[in-house]
């Protein structure tokens, strides 16, 4: 009887799988998703690997992997969360990490990370490691270089970029105050401690800043708070470029630690741009192999070699924000594009939803 169930289950997610694979392909070969005739700042979020997916792959997965790595996913969430309630049993999620309980937990809740991307098929999970003298002739460290990291900031280009820190760092977050609604994720990234920011409030965005000041003090003085991982550019892009930085990861002016991410294009090319979270994830989970290459450059990336004080105080941030962008760009083999949050959503509106006319 048991056998039986687990059969028609099993058929029943590799029918919806292959019904939405067939959809999506369907979809994203629309000519709107093609369309390259399109202004530069719109190129950031534009699908450009529709031509490298393998039909025949993703059926073929629907059928063997779809429904295990389903399951799969499912069992180490549902783990990852009772570890997390177990480990902040007894303190304050607003509290740093009791020590005894960090050195417990956090190995288990890394590998569970790591998991829940084998599980979504990213079977190669590389690490890469920079040096700074490599990319910045005359950069010297200093003893601010050499301090534990409080901001670690990171290109952002799909959902799985939180998973993958999760496994690196069990970090932080600076996030939109809409994750923290999202069912057991939210409450994820509640329990790491995340700051939450509301895009379209001036005073949510001055509170962030407030709370980021705060937070980073309280790592500096020793406190067991897990470094903020903060995606500067304030959207997810189709991994080819960097868009504008934010303000907020540089206000401080204080050193940081930069990371980069890099996705496969091998087939489907897991980031998220225009495509949605949830055909994204349905394509990842419907390749044989997936993967994710974490780019860390040794130590923290001290201004101080940029003399800031020379500097106007309102444009300091941005001097210290367009060199960190510059050297993700040259880690990443990408190019900088002059674009925004906002041209994204126009992006969608006016090329793929109709809401606009073309011009």
């Amino acid at each position: 009887m048991f056998s039986v169930i687990v059969t028609i289950i099993h058929l029943l997610t590799t029918l919806i799988s292959i019904i939405y694979v067939s959809k999506g392909l369907k979809k994203f070969n629309s000519p709107l998703y093609k369309n390259i005739d399109i202004p530069e700042r719109f190129k950031p979020f534009r699908r450009t690997d529709r031509d490298n997916w393998n039909r025949y792959e993703m059926y073929l997965c629907s059928i063997i992997l779809f429904p295990l790595r389903l399951l799969m996913s499912f069992v180490i969430l549902i783990s990852f969360i009772i570890t997390m309630f177990v480990a902040t049993i007894g303190f304050k999620l607003k509290n740093p990490w009791p020590e005894s309980k960090l050195k417990a937990f956090k190995p288990i809740l890394q590998f569970l990370g790591k998991a829940y991307l084998w599980a979504n098929g990213f079977i190669y999970i590389k690490e890469k490691t920079l040096r700074f003298e490599d990319f910045i002739p005359g950069y010297q460290r200093t003893e601010l270089s050499k301090g534990q990291p409080s901001i670690i900031i990171s290109n952002h280009s799909s959902w799985y970029d939180t998973i993958t820190y999760v496994y690196k760092y069990l970090p932080s977050y600076m996030s939109k105050v809409s994750v923290s609604k999202y069912p057991l994720f939210g409450w994820i990234t509640t329990s790491l401690k995340s700051i939450y920011v509301d895009r379209e409030s001036e005073q949510s965005r001055h509170q962030c800043v407030a709370d980021l000041s705060e937070r980073v003090r309280q790592i500096n003085q020793g406190e067991l708070f897990p470094p903020v991982i903060i995606f500067p550019e304030g959207t997810t892009t189709n991994g080819e470029c960097l868009i504008p930085f934010k303000r907020g990861a540089f206000d401080p002016l204080l050193p940081l630690k930069i990371c980069c991410l890099k996705y496969s294009k091998r087939r489907f090319h897991p980031v998220m741009d225009v495509i949605g979270i949830g055909y994204m994830t349905l394509f990842s989970l419907n390749q044989l192999a997936n993967e994710v290459e974490i780019i860390e450059f040794e130590g923290l990336f001290d201004p101080t070699y940029l003399n800031l004080q020379q500097y106007p105080e309102d444009k300091r941030w941005e001097i210290y924000a367009n060199a960190c962008r510059e050297l993700m760009a040259k880690a990443l083999g990408i190019r900088l594009i002059e674009a925004t949050y906002r041209d994204g959503v126009e992006y969608q509106n006016k090329y793929l939803k109709g809401k606009l006319k073309q011009e």
